[in-house]
């Protein structure tokens, strides 16, 4: 227990009230002296100490999140003893690593028996894992002139783990035993009704317009919906340009970029699809010094795609690795049909020279974009108007451009745009059958 000199201004006003009253031989101001007196003797007989009912505990929800979700971080000290606290104070000390949204950890208030005091805030997840330290908790005494302190180790949750797979559904051990599940605009053999033509010589009486051939008397055929599958290759930007983050404590761009891929990629490997991943300016094993995982699918693939992606955010960055030259070597390391999509910031004009690399190779191309730019001042406008420009030189190009902003639900963007960005690689692909 600590004690505290509170009453300075009591001791000052009854040693003046005293001293007038002593020269002045007035009894009146005597007697007022011991007023603030008495304020002083109740603060050094008061006493302060934490009790040992005093129940903390913590809710993190979600407990597992990915970078950049919103975390909501409950703490509720609950006075479970026979007498009331007239001054408790509560932190809740965060991490360090992690940066406060909304709300305040810092509460206090009187806790009657049975009564507790809730402080609720929200945290913005980046990638690790994250022990929160014990609660610290102050009781001042009656007289607010002792003051007991104590950390507490909450019950409930003590972490917060964050992972770029925390929101993506599991895959089966088996995969999925189809060619694929994306539409391609050009007909041929399916489930789903795509347009009928003139039957021909040969063709399969499964697929033969009956019904067209009771009305009319011609016999046509039937075409469905072609279904395809691809390979895409996602290539995260992981060079110290876009190692930047919104704010202290808030995931940096690599970490969102890690994390959007993680999410695209688990929804195409579960459509029966095959992924690659490469990694862009940090040392790798691969042509190039590129960090390259070659085109697979299944739940393997993708254990194996989140590791390289994880590794490629904890790894420092290399400053000698030209991103031109390693976006050549990477057009060489698969097919022709393969669609490239390019995970970058766009903080700088290297991820748009590589875009524009592959579009001379006659590559399929998608730009996701994570925006990390902030606008509340006058340099960060400015930013964010290069980087749009950025982005529509890349749309100029005929790549597809994704802006991924700060508050929209990553797996809302990437469903649509992936659907779209399927149709509209048509004949790029390989085909699972058809005309």
């Amino acid at each position: 227990m600590a004690r505290r000199v509170r009453w300075r201004g009591a001791v000052v006003a009854a040693v003046l009230l005293g001293f007038v009253g002593g020269v002045e031989g007035n009894g009146t101001l005597l007697l007022a002296a011991t007023i603030p007196l008495a304020y002083v003797a109740y603060g050094s007989v008061s006493t302060a100490a934490v009790p040992e009912a005093l129940a903390v505990t913590r809710e993190v929800d979600p407990r597992v999140a990915p970078p950049g979700r919103p975390v909501r971080v409950t703490l509720s000290v609950t006075n479970d003893g026979d007498r009331t606290l007239s001054d408790l104070r509560v932190v809740d000390q965060v991490p360090p690593e992690l940066a406060v949204l909304r709300g305040s950890p810092r509460g206090g208030g009187t806790l009657e028996p049975g009564e507790a005091v809730t402080v609720t805030y929200t945290v913005v997840a980046r990638r690790g894992e994250f022990d929160f330290p014990p609660s610290r908790v102050r009781v001042r005494g009656a007289g607010a002139g002792a003051v007991a302190t104590a950390d507490r180790q909450p019950t409930g949750d003590t972490r917060l783990l964050c992972r770029l797979d925390a929101d993506a559904p599991p895959l089966s051990d088996m995969g999925n035993a189809r060619v694929g599940r994306l539409m391609t605009d050009a007909p041929g053999e399916g489930v789903t009704f795509h347009s009928t033509r003139e039957y021909r010589h040969g063709d399969p009486a499964g697929r033969i317009d009956w019904r067209g051939y009771a009305k009319q008397g011609e016999l046509s055929t039937v075409n469905y919906d072609r279904q395809v599958s691809a390979t895409v290759v996602f290539v995260l930007d992981a060079r110290g340009a876009s190692r930047v983050a919104a704010g202290p404590g808030r995931p940096t761009a690599v970490e969102l970029g890690g994390y959007a891929a993680t999410r695209a990629l688990n929804t195409l490997l579960g459509a029966g699809h095959e992924v690659a991943v490469a990694v862009v300016g940090v040392d790798g094993d691969g042509p190039g010094g590129l960090v390259w995982l070659p085109p697979g699918g299944g739940s393997e693939q993708r254990s194996r795609a989140i590791a390289v992606l994880g590794d490629a955010i904890d790894t420092a960055p290399a400053a000698d690795r030209d991103p031109a030259q390693q976006a050549r070597k990477l057009d060489g390391l698969v097919d022709r049909d393969a669609q490239f999509v390019l995970v970058s910031p766009l903080l700088d004009d290297a991820p748009v020279e590589m875009v524009e690399q592959w579009s001379a190779f006659g590559r399929s191309r998608t730009v996701l974009s994570p925006d990390i730019v902030a606008s509340n001042t006058v340099s960060g406008q400015y930013e964010q108007v290069r980087r749009r420009t950025r982005l529509a030189r890349c749309q100029a190009g005929g790549a597809r451009t994704i802006d991924w902003r700060r508050g929209t639900p990553l797996s809302a963007v990437l469903d649509a745009t992936f659907a779209v960005e399927a149709r509209r690689a048509g004949e790029s692909v390989r085909a699972g059958g058809g005309d």
